[in-house]
C-alpha cells in the first residue's frame, strides 16, 4: 500500500540543558561536566553515494536533476509556502515545507498514532532494493517498533512495507523492553553492512547489522551506549545518531551524537566516540548546551558539515531546528539561532525537530518530524532557491471567474483561507487561475495546494501556459492535504503574461473543487 498515512506531525524530544553559548571549551575526551560541550562531526548515515551528509567533514555528492513532469508529491506548510531558515547570513541553505510523508490514518502498522525520528539511505549496496530510498522511522512510545518505508523517489510518495515493523521490542530475544524508537541507519564499509543505532529504553541506545536493511540481526553485546557508561546522575542516553568522523585529538573512527539528561540539568547534547561502530567511549555529556532562546531542553542531534564549517542541528524547545558551529576540532560553541523555523499551522503547529539531511538531485533534502510531542509524524522540507513565487488564493497574481466560496473549515490550505466552488457536479465556467511575475527567465517546478477532503475532485484538471504551450496536470484533491503537489517542470519566460500561468478548471471533474495555492520554484 501507498504510505500516504494522513496526519499531522513529527519527532523530537525537547531537551534541556545549562551553559552559555560559549565560545571555546575544553578538548572532546574531557569529562566537561556542566559545562557546554562540543560538536562532533562525520558523515550523515544514509548508506548512500547520491546523498547524505557526507564523509570526513565534505558535504555528499550531488544527484541528478529531478524532472518528474506531473507526478503528485506531497507537501505543505500551514501559513506560508514553508518554514524557511531564520540564518540571516547564507551560511547554510535554506529549506521549504514540502510535504508529509507519512499519514498516520492510512498507516497499517500504528500503534500509537505517532511517528518519530527518521532516517534514509540509498539502497546503492543492495542487489534488489525494494526501492531506491529506504525510510525508516518508529513509534514514539510503547511498543514502539522500528518501521520502513521504500521509494524511487527521494521526495516519494513512499510504500510502507507490508510487514511492520522490521525490529520490535523483543527482537531475537536478545532483550525485552516497553519500547523502540529513533532508528538510525548507516552503511559501515568496512563490514560490508547497515548498521541501525535505535533506543529501548530511554536508557540505552543498541546497535543491530543487516545485508538486506530489511532484516536485521543483534550481537550478545548490542549496547552502544547506556546512561551507566555516563554516571550514576544519568538518566535518558537515547535519540542517537552517528557519523564517519575522527577527531582531531580522539581518533576514533565513529562519532556518536545522543540526547543526555543528567540530574540537575535538562535535556543537553552528549558526544562519543568508537573505534568500531559497536561500543562508545563518553567523551563529552555537554557537547551543546541550550541557551534562553532555545528554551531549556535540546534533542534530535545531526551532524552537518557544510562550506568548511562544523554543524550540530538539534530541535529545541522553542519549537524550531536550530543549529551551533563547533569546529573541526569540537573546540567552539556558537549558538547560530534557527536552522529551520516551523509555521503555525498545518502540518508543524510551531513544532518542527528530529533533522536528517541527505543531497539528492542536486539539493539538500530535510526530513523531520512535524507537530506537538504525542501528535506527529515525518514530514520533507527542501532546499529552495531565492528565486521562486509563491501566489495564495488572496494574493494578487490569482483571479478567478464563476462561482467561487471562501472558506476555512479543512485543515491543510495555505495562508488565511482557501475557495471551494461549492458544487458537487462538475461546474463548467468555473475556474482559477495563478498568474506569476518571473524575475528570470529559466525551467520552474510547478506545485500546487490544497486543503483535502473525501467530497473533492480526484481527477481535476491543471492547465499550466509556458511560452505559448499549454501542458495537461491533474490533481487529486482528496488526498495529499497540506502538501506541494508536483505538477510538472516547465520553461517559462521573465515577466507576467498570459504565456506564464497556471489554471484550474472546476468543470473538469466532479466534487467540491478547491482553489488554493501555487507555487513556481526555479530549477535550472
Amino acid at each position: 500500500m501507498r504510505l500516504l498515512l494522513a496526519g499531522v506531525l513529527g519527532l523530537s524530544v525537547s531537551v534541556h540543558g545549562c551553559g552559555a553559548s560559549g565560545d571555546t571549551k575544553t578538548p572532546p575526551g574531557t569529562d566537561g561536566g556542566s559545562q557546554a560541550g562540543q560538536g562532533s562531526a562525520g558523515t550523515s548515515a544514509t548508506g548512500g553515494s547520491s546523498g547524505s551528509v557526507g564523509t570526513g567533514g565534505s558535504p555528499g555528492s550531488a544527484g541528478s536533476n529531478d524532472n518528474r513532469g506531473g507526478s503528485a508529491v506531497a507537501s505543505g506548510n500551514g501559513g506560508r509556502a514553508g518554514s524557511t531558515a531564520v540564518d540571516p547570513i547564507g551560511e547554510v541553505p535554506k529549506f521549504n515545507y514540502r510535504k508529509v510523508l507519512v499519514y498516520r490514518d492510512k498507516a497499517q502498522y500504528n500503534p500509537t498514532n505517532e511517528f518519530i525520528f527518521s532516517t534514509v539511505i540509498e539502497t546503492a549496496h543492495l542487489t534488489n532494493p525494494l526501492g531506491k530510498y529506504y525510510l525508516y522511522y518508529a513509534p514514539h512510545d510503547a511498543p514502539g517498533g522500528i518501521s520502513l518505508a521504500y521509494s524511487d523517489s527521494i521526495e516519494g510518495p513512499y510504500t510502507e512495507y507490508a510487514t511492520n515493523p522490521i525490529l520490535g521490542n523483543t527482537h531475537q530475544g536478545r532483550f525485552n523492553v516497553t519500547h523502540v524508537s529513533s532508528p538510525h541507519v548507516m552503511w559501515m564499509d568496512e563490514y560490508k553492512k547497515y548498521f541501525m543505532y535505535f533506543h529501548g529504553e530511554n536508557t540505552t541506545t543498541r546497535w543491530a547489522h543487516s545485508t538486506d536493511g530489511i532484516t536485521w540481526d543483534l550481537a550478545q553485546d548490542n549496547i552502544a551506549m547506556s546512561t551507566s557508561m555516563w554516571g550514576a546522575d544519568f538518566l535518558e542516553c537515547s535519540y542517537a545518531r552517528v557519523f564517519e568522523y575522527a577527531i582531531p585529538g580522539i581518533g576514533d573512527r565513529y562519532t556518536m551524537m545522543m540526547m543526555l539528561i543528567k540530574k540537575g540539568f535538562g535535556r543537553r547534547i552528549g558526544l562519543a566516540t568508537s573505534k568500531d561502530g559497536k561500543q562508545f567511549t563518553p567523551r563529552d555529556p555537554a557537547l551543546v548546551s541550550p541557551t534562553s532562546d532555545e528554551g531549556k531542553d535540546i534533542a534530535g542531534p545531526f551532524y552537518f558539515p557544510y562550506n568548511g564549517k562544523h554543524f550540530v542541528l538539534y530541535n529545541a524547545a522553542s519549537g524550531n531546528i536550530h543549529y551551533t558551529e563547533i569546529g573541526a576540532a569540537f573546540d567552539k560553541e556558537l549558538h547560530k539561532g534557527a536552522f529551520y523555523d516551523a509555521a503555525k499551522g498545518y502540518p508543524e503547529f510551531d513544532k518542527a525537530s528530529a533533522p536528517f539531511l541527505f543531497r539528492a538531485d542536486n539539493r539538500w533534502h530535510l526530513f523531520y518530524d512535524v507537530g506537538p510531542r504525542l501528535d506527529q509524524t515525518i514530514a520533507l522540507a527542501v532546499e529552495t532557491p531565492a528565486t521562486n513565487v509563491l501566489i495564495d488564493n488572496n494574493d494578487s497574481g490569482f483571479s478567478r471567474t464563476g462561482s467561487w466560496t471562501e472558506s476555512a473549515a479543512t485543515l491543510g490550505f495555505y495562508g488565511s483561507n482557501f475557495l471551494h466552488d461549492n458544487a458537487a457536479a462538475t461546474n463548467p465556467g468555473t475556474v482559477a487561475q495563478w498568474r506569476p511575475n518571473f524575475p528570470r527567465a529559466g525551467n520552474y517546478r510547478v506545485f500546487a495546494r490544497w486543503a483535502a477532503h473525501a467530497n473533492r475532485p480526484d481527477n481535476i484538471s491543471y492547465r499550466v501556459h509556458h511560452q505559448g504551450n499549454v501542458a495537461q496536470a491533474v490533481g487529486n484533491q482528496t488526498s495529499d492535504t497540506g502538501s506541494w503537489v508536483a505538477l510538472g517542470r516547465f520553461y517559462f519566460d521573465a515577466g507576467s503574461s498570459e504565456n506564464n500561468k497556471l489554471v484550474l478548471d472546476a468543470g473538469s471533474d466532479a466534487g467540491f473543487s478547491v482553489a488554493d495555492a501555487a507555487w513556481f520554484v526555479f530549477d535550472d
